[in-house]
This record gives structure tokens, sequence and C-alpha cells, in this order.
């Protein structure tokens, strides 16, 4: 028997427990025509503007960081980027990109197609069957 919905908000809820603090904050924004993005203020305040990052892929995903090992990427001083051909491929379907960006442990910005999304959420959904 399935809860009724109030009940499966309410378990949702009594998972993060009391003193749960998130790790990552998380967008959703629009992919430009041009395959260019601007990042949310949360996730340019972690990466900074007007500099480039370096960008290494991680399973469909695209990590971005300061310094290390990874292509070049720039993002201009109002925090948009031009996102690499083969990600904005994956991208075209939905036309949006998930953002999230931690500034805890090692700064981070990690991107990754909303298809990705859809993914587990159809997994999850065939699981509670």
């Amino acid at each position: 028997m399935r809860p009724a919905p109030r009940a499966a908000l309410s378990l949702l809820r009594g998972l993060g427990g009391e003193g749960w603090v998130p790790q990552w904050r998380h967008w959703i924004v629009g992919v430009e025509p041009i395959g260019r993005i601007t990042l949310p203020a949360g996730a340019r305040h972690v990466l900074g503007t007007g500099v480039l990052v370096q960008a290494v892929s991680r399973e469909r995903m695209l990590v971005l960081r300061h310094g290390g090992v990874g292509a070049n990427l720039p993002v201009d001083r109002r925090g948009r980027l031009v996102l690499p051909a083969w990600f904005r491929g994956a991208t075209r379907s939905s036309g949006s990109v998930l953002v999230a960006a931690r500034s805890a442990v090692s700064p981070t910005v990690v991107l990754a197609g909303t298809g990705l999304l859809e993914d587990l959420v159809s997994h999850v959904a065939a699981d509670a069957r």
C-alpha cells in the first residue's frame, strides 16, 4: 500500500535529520542556442568571475575547479561560459543544465544535463512499483 502524498512528504522531511546541513547548492539553468549558460550567483561566487577554470569530464558531467588538471574554460565577468560541444549535445533534449556548487572542502561546480535527473527519477519510480 502506498502512503498518501502528505505522508510521503513527511517521510522525506524526516530523512534529513535535525542537524543536517547541505554541502551542495543546486540550480537548473537554461542553455542558450549558442551553447552558453550563465552560472547562478552562488556558483559564480565559488568560481569567481573573469577567470579560467579547469574543466574535467566525469560520467556525463563536467566538473569545474581552479587549478589542477583539466581543459581551460573561460568564465566571463558575468559568469557566462560556453559549454564544450560534447556537453551541449547532452543538453539538447531539455535545453537545461543542473548546476551544483560547494565552497567547502574544495570549491567545485558540477554541471550535468537534466537528462541525467530524468534517468535517476525514472529509475527510482521503477523501483517503487
